[in-house]
């Protein structure tokens, strides 16, 4: 009885030998065809959401740049100088606290304590003229 039905198996499926081994190719070309088209959409996403966060960070830095110059009556001699920077305004009120706080906030330092922009670069910072901008090739004039 068993040969019967071992034989029926073999007729009906053909011999199975090797067959487990093209369906795991078959497997690993799909999977490795997944991770390429993830990889490469990441890597789009990534892209786009440094440039959107340099945009973001341009316009806070040179906000911080003008309400330096309007308080100090001077441009910060480096844009660390922002970062460490207290300033203070009085309120309208003698009963309220004064409010206190850094022109410029939660910026990445690079090791030579200059202000990083999110491509890593440091951000090239002109004292006489207040103009602030990005390193990475491309976006040099935003």
């Amino acid at each position: 009885m068993k040969t019967i039905k071992a034989g029926l198996n073999n007729r009906f499926f053909g011999d199975r030998s090797g067959y487990g081994i093209v369906e795991t190719l078959i497997v690993i070309i799909i999977i490795s065809i997944l991770v390429v088209v993830v990889i490469s959409r990441y890597e789009d996403i990534l892209w786009e959401a440094r440039k959107t966060a340099l945009q973001s960070e341009l316009i806070n830095i040179r906000q911080s740049l003008t309400l330096f110059r309007l308080t100090r009556n001077r441009y910060p001699k480096s844009l660390t100088e922002l970062v460490t920077t207290d300033i203070v305004f009085p309120h309208s009120d003698p009963r309220e606290d004064v409010f206190k706080g850094k022109y410029l906030d939660h910026y990445s330092v690079g090791e030579k304590g200059d202000i990083l922009d999110p491509f890593g670069l440091p951000y090239l910072y002109n004292t006489a003229t207040g103009e602030v901008r990005s390193q990475k090739k491309g976006f040099e004039n935003w």
